[in-house]
């Protein structure tokens, strides 16, 4: 399937939120060493994920209905400082972890959407002196720590399997 990157007018066949041009600059402005690969399938996959991940969370609702491709653009979005996100805009936050799913993707396909069978069942792992003992009501899942802290100015801070990230303030 070739690449359609969402240009913020709701295309209904939309695929990806980043081109190859926005993942090349973002590595080289980084100096990440990439996996030579399918950038533009691992760019599909990183917005499949995405989207998977954090579509539930956006802000507003979407800008065509269910007419469009992708979760974004948006209509009466706000990031977390109330700065009006524009109807057509793709936030550069939503871009950003497009591309490090991507480079995750580049790495191990498939690794962003992983099926994990990890819950309750699991109550002791032990390999020589380390041992780890999860808890009856243990969740799957894996975190990707970068694209949370892209995204919290869109959707706040992340909770995972009870441990909520955020800021303290001391008053």
């Amino acid at each position: 399937m070739p690449i359609v990157v969402e240009d913020g007018t709701g295309l209904p066949t939309a695929n990806a939120y980043a081109s190859e041009d926005d993942f090349d600059t973002y590595t080289e402005d980084r100096a990440y060493v990439v996996v030579v690969g399918d950038t533009e399938a691992a760019l599909i996959r990183g917005t499949t994920s995405l989207e998977a991940m954090y579509g539930t969370r956006w802000p507003g609702t979407r800008t065509h209905g269910r007419d469009q491709g992708l979760g974004w653009p948006r209509t009466g979005a706000t990031d977390v400082d109330d700065n009006v996100i524009a109807d057509d805009e793709i936030p550069i936050e939503v871009i950003e972890a497009t591309i490090e799913l991507a480079l995750r993707e580049l790495s191990s396909p498939g690794s962003t959407s992983p099926d994990l069978a990890r819950g309750g069942t699991v109550r002791r792992v032990r390999a020589g002196s380390v041992e780890v003992e999860y808890a009856a009501n243990a969740i799957a899942t894996t975190t990707y720590t970068v694209v949370d802290g892209i995204l919290e100015p869109l959707i706040g801070p992340t909770s995972h399997g009870g441990i909520t990230s955020g800021w303290a303030t001391r008053g």
